[in-house]
């Protein structure tokens, strides 16, 4: 086996990393160079194939009953789709194996898909961003305009909170809600990421289900749905005990209220991601542009007395999050300022990224890493179960679970198991940006044989 590389291919390889406009990227010299080390003499179908089991070495020692017991992932670009998968629904000895073509639940990413046919009402001319939503439908009392909704900056308020009540009742609360302007008014630069504005436009949209099941059928059928009941069999909640559930208690009972309810696997998760934020086949670059466009010129979030708002992990807060879309927001001049903190995205992506996420179980970034006509867009994400269980018999209050950083609440709960999944996200994004770089340093040895390759990769990923 080869165990160098010649200085013309180290030449270029670094050529390649340095022309890509990431900071610190010195990290990735190495596992590039062992992937072309050990790929030497390999075709371009066994190049791919170790790079997906190199990025499976990463992410085994992160899957294990206790503290993520089944996972999806998946990694596309302009030329290979590489997927993986592994372990089982929860902790349960007789749980079921997650396979390729399980379906978790998607929750907040549903925001994205509420958001696109919202605004596809406004390309039809049947809304607009600037219209009150009691205007277009006079069966809800809510006077926001629908930009403030989709860009969270309408001040809505439930009377009470609405998680465990019956669906009439849920129902009833949100046609009837209405904007707070006197409370609103008092802040600057007023954004909050909720729920409640995308659980009310489902109620308001004229045949809202009719329309997301024309928008699912273009994008992939096959591997999206939002009716649960249909494929109770193969979608997991995540809890102990609650399969086939989403994991948040207002989505239940109601069909798909524009926050939670969807359900897919990697594949489907993906190609959605890909259809909406790069394709133009259902939005055009003008449509994304007013879509998931910034509200305010200062990206800086405020409370009511004007001082910066913390978020709870501890870090400022800026208008990251818009129309479901999690991005770096403009203007900021902050050296501290933190993507994964405030935008639920790699540290490792471009100022050009856009991501989304679910609940802490599901997360899908895409970057662009062109430079002059190098490069291209690679997309990546993960699905796993939102919550992560164990037996309260098995752990003390705070006990620590051997092997892991983590503690155990009396019920069970795993803590940090949010920071564990931010480093899923830490590698993802460094293998999309690995096949992106890999991609190109083929393409200009050998396009041919680049183009002639075969396309999609599918692996099991063991313990």
């Amino acid at each position: 086996m080869v165990n160098y590389l010649l200085h013309s291919e180290r030449k270029r390889l670094n050529r390649l990393i340095d022309s890509i406009n990431i900071k610190d990227l010195d990290y990735l010299r190495d596992s590039i160079n062992k992937i072309l080390i050990n790929c030497r003499d390999a075709s371009v179908e066994d190049t791919i194939n170790y790079l997906l089991g190199e990025m499976n070495k990463e992410l085994q020692p992160l899957l294990s009953d206790n503290i993520t017991p089944g996972i999806e992932v998946g990694l596309k670009n302009d030329y290979f789709k590489m997927f993986s998968y592994g372990g089982k629904y929860n902790g349960k000895d007789d749980s079921k194996d997650i396979d390729i073509n399980t379906l978790f639940s998607f929750d907040s990413i549903s925001k994205l898909l509420t958001s696109v046919i919202a605004y596809l009402e406004v390309k039809n001319g049947n809304l607009a961003m600037d219209m009150k939503i009691s205007d277009y439908n006079k069966g809800v009392e809510l006077d926001a305009k629908l930009k403030d909704i989709l860009k969270f900056t309408a001040y809505i308020k439930t009377p009470k909170r609405i998680d465990n009540l019956s669906v009439d009742e849920t129902v009833d609360i949100l046609k009837n809600v209405k904007e707070n302007t006197i409370e609103k008014d008092k802040i600057i630069n007023y954004y909050e990421y909720n729920d409640i504005g995308y659980m009310i436009l489902r109620q308001a949209i004229y045949d809202f289900t009719s329309k997301l099941d024309i928008l699912i059928k273009e994008i992939d059928e096959d591997n999206l749905t939002y009716k649960n009941t249909i494929n109770k069999d193969n979608i997991t909640g995540g809890k102990l005990g609650e399969e086939y559930m989403t994991p948040d208690t207002k989505g239940r009972g109601i069909d798909f209220p524009g926050h939670t309810g969807l359900y897919g696997n990697i594949i489907g998760l993906i190609k959605m991601f890909d259809d909406i934020i790069y394709k133009e086949n259902i939005l055009s670059n003008d449509d994304k542009n007013i879509l998931f466009s910034q509200p305010y010129e200062s990206p800086v979030v405020y409370n009511a007395d004007g001082s910066i708002k913390i978020g709870k992990n501890g870090s400022k807060q800026y208008m990251a999050k818009v129309a479901g879309i999690y991005r770096l927001p403009d203007n900021i001049d902050d050296l501290s300022y933190d993507k994964i903190a405030s935008c639920d995205m790699s540290n490792k992506t471009t100022k050009g990224a856009m991501a989304s996420t679910g609940t802490s179980g599901s997360w899908v970034v895409g970057d662009r890493l062109k430079n002059g006509e190098q490069f291209g867009t690679y997309i990546g994400g993960f699905l796993t179960n939102p919550y992560s269980y164990v037996e309260t018999r098995e752990y003390e209050k705070n006990e620590e679970i051997k092997g892991t950083p983590h503690k155990v609440t009396p019920r069970g709960v795993i803590l940090g198991y949010q920071t564990r999944l931010n480093m899923y996200k830490e590698i993802i994004t460094k293998y999309g940006i690995i096949l992106e770089i890999i991609t190109e340093y083929i393409k200009e040895a050998d396009k041919e044989a680049l183009e002639d390759a075969d396309k999609s990769y599918i692996k099991r990923m063991t313990k």
